[in-house]
C-alpha cells in the first residue's frame, strides 16, 4: 500500500446517511484502554449533522482513537458511541456495515494500492459491494475530476506526487457519497502549498456533510468554526479539562 485515504461504505448516487435521525454523531463517557495504557478517558462529546470540527493534540493524544471509535472501527472498553438514536455496540455486524456507509475517511497513512491504477484504487469502495463496473468507472472519473486528478486515471500510486496521493485518498473517501468524513492528519508530509491546495479541498467536498478533521496543531489553512483539544487520551475545551 501507499500513502492516501479510505471509504468504508456502500455505494449510493445521494449521500449515504446514518440513520432517519440525519447523523447526529455523540460519544458518553467513552474509554478506551490497550492493556495497561488508557488511550481515551471518559470523553463526550456531540457533533451535529453538517459540523465542521477540528481535532487537535499531539502524537498518543488518543484524537486518532476517537475518531476511530466514531466510525464504528475501535469499540470503546466503557461508555457508549451513538449513530442517532442507537448505541453503536448494540447494533448487528451487518447493521453496523451498513450505516458505515455514512462515512469517508482520509486516514495520514492511506489505502492506496500501488498494483492498482488510481482509477481502480477510486472506484475499490463501490466495486467490492456490487457497483457494476461501468457505472463504479464512471463515478470514480466524475470525482476524479473534482480533485484535479482527471490525467491521472491510469497512473499508478507509487509514481504520484504527495499531493496527489491524498486527492486520490479524498476521492476514494467520498466515492460513495458519505455524509461524514472523518480525516486523520491529512497534511502530515505535505509542503506548505500542497497543505493549502489540500485544504481547500477538503473545505470543498464536504459542503454538506459533517467534517471531523485531526491535527497536531490547528492549521490557518482549514478554518473550522468548531475546535476540541486532546491531550493524554482527555478531551480539553476552553474551559478546562471536561
Amino acid at each position: 500500500m501507499s500513502a492516501g485515504a479510505a471509504s468504508i461504505g456502500v455505494a449510493s448516487s445521494q449521500p449515504s446517511r446514518l440513520d432517519g435521525s440525519a447523523a447526529r454523531l455523540s460519544c458518553e463517557r467513552v474509554t478506551v484502554r490497550f492493556g495497561p495504557v488508557v488511550a481515551l478517558h471518559e470523553v463526550t462529546v456531540t457533533i451535529e449533522p453538517g459540523a465542521q470540527v477540528l481535532v487537535t493534540g499531539q502524537a498518543a493524544s488518543g484524537k486518532t482513537t476517537w475518531l476511530k471509535c466514531l466510525a464504528g472501527l475501535q469499540r470503546p472498553t466503557s461508555g457508549q458511541v451513538r449513530w442517532g438514536a442507537d448505541d453503536v455496540a448494540t447494533l448487528t455486524v451487518e447493521e453496523r456495515r451498513r450505516r458505515q456507509s455514512a462515512f469517508g475517511m482520509v486516514f495520514q497513512s492511506d489505502a492506496l494500492f500501488d498494483s492498482l491504477t488510481v482509477l481502480d484504487n477510486v472506484m475499490l469502495p463501490l466495486t467490492r459491494r456490487g457497483v457494476p463496473r461501468g457505472e463504479a468507472q464512471e463515478r470514480a472519473s466524475g470525482v476524479l475530476r473534482r480533485v484535479g486528478l482527471e490525467a491521472a486515471h491510469h497512473k499508478r500510486p507509487e509514481s504520484l506526487s504527495g499531493g496527489m496521493k491524498k486527492r486520490a485518498g479524498v476521492a476514494r473517501a467520498i466515492v460513495a457519497q458519505p455524509s461524514v468524513l472523518l480525516a486523520d492528519d491529512p497534511f502530515a508530509g505535505l509542503d506548505p502549498d500542497t497543505e493549502r491546495s489540500i485544504a481547500e479541498l477538503l473545505l470543498e467536498v464536504s459542503a454538506g456533510r459533517t467534517l471531523v478533521a485531526a491535527l497536531p496543531d490547528p492549521v490557518a489553512s482549514l478554518p473550522l468554526p468548531r475546535v476540541l483539544r486532546f491531550e493524554h487520551g482527555r478531551l480539553l475545551d476552553e474551559a478546562g479539562l471536561r
